[in-house]
């Protein structure tokens, strides 16, 4: 039920940006350290038997980084490229596409009776490589469209992702007991983050908002589904049993979309912005379905 609360309160943040843009776009500055932190309570929860297993069981995890590193940047491109949309916002679907998997997948996939434990492995490893995979992606699929800083991106996805993840797991290991005292609020705080990144984001756009055309919003849906159906299927493909299929297709399907948003802000526009915004929004309705009709709570062990 506590899982229910953090869907709802993460709509409802994000929502605010909307209700209020003047006011909030006057925080446009506390975006990445915000992310910042998210990405610090991320590490806080990561210890290093996540990253024994990945080496443990390296095949299904590197075959849901393959998946989510190659469907979700080609697809966000083809549906922004086929619905004849502006270069920003082709821009910013590739941008959301190239992101790694969103910890709110871990949320989806506990609710979802799927498999936490590789949940948790593809969401670390998609994390660890996105400092390379995001910004190539961009420069591969916009960089003739728009000028894409791509050393910079390198640098700055780095210093926003990879750092704090690190920090957190230094600060579990030399501090753990006090760490384990605060973890459970830690989905409070990313929730309430991600949520404030996106209402601001939602307020410095908001002028866009008002004339954003449906194929924008059915685009976002249109790639979303399209992660979540063929990390489905693609699982089918290679055998995998249906709670182990169903994570991967949650873990293709569900983006950092706070890292693309900061991303486009930084290094692009804030055009470029808005499909993270409306991504996220997206991806957690359309997650939260998912749990809703899956009848199975379990959670099994592989």
């Amino acid at each position: 039920m506590r899982e229910t609360y953090l869907f709802i309160l993460l709509l409802a943040v994000s929502l605010t940006g909307l209700v209020f843009p003047a006011e909030l776009r006057e925080f446009r500055s506390l975006i990445i350290p915000l992310l910042t932190l998210i990405m610090l309570s991320m590490g806080l929860t990561l210890t290093l038997e996540d990253f024994k297993r990945i080496l443990t069981r390296p095949y299904p995890v590197l075959y849901g980084a393959l998946l989510q590193y190659s469907i979700m940047p080609l697809a966000g491109f083809a549906v922004a490229f086929v619905l004849d949309m502006d270069k920003d916002t082709i821009t910013g679907f590739v941008l959301v596409g190239s992101a790694p998997g969103g910890t709110a997948s871990n949320l989806i996939t506990y609710l979802s009776g799927g498999v936490l434990a590789y949940s948790i492995s593809m969401t670390t490893l998609s994390t660890m490589l996105s400092p390379l995979f995001t910004p190539l992606w961009t420069w591969f699929l916009v960089g003739k469209m728009v000028h894409v800083p791509l050393l910079p991106m390198i640098l700055s996805t780095a210093k926003i992702v990879i750092l704090p993840v690190l920090l957190g797991m230094a600060l579990r290991a030399f501090a753990g007991e006090r760490v384990r005292r605060v973890e459970p609020l830690l989905p409070f705080v990313s929730v309430l983050a991600i949520g404030f990144i996106i209402a601001v984001i939602f307020a410095l756009n908001s002028e866009r908002l008002a004339s954003i055309s449906l194929s924008v919003l059915v685009g976002v849906l249109v790639h979303n589904l399209l992660g979540f159906a063929l990390g489905y299927l693609l699982g089918k493909a290679v055998g995998m049993n249906p709670a182990m299929r169903k994570t991967l297709a949650i873990e293709v399907g569900m983006q950092n979309s706070g890292l693309s948003a900061v991303l486009a802000v930084k290094h692009f526009s804030l055009a470029a912005s808005l499909p993270s915004a409306v991504f996220s929004l997206s991806q957690n309705v359309v997650g939260m379905v998912i749990a809703l009709l899956s009848s199975s709570r379990g959670r099994p062990d592989d």
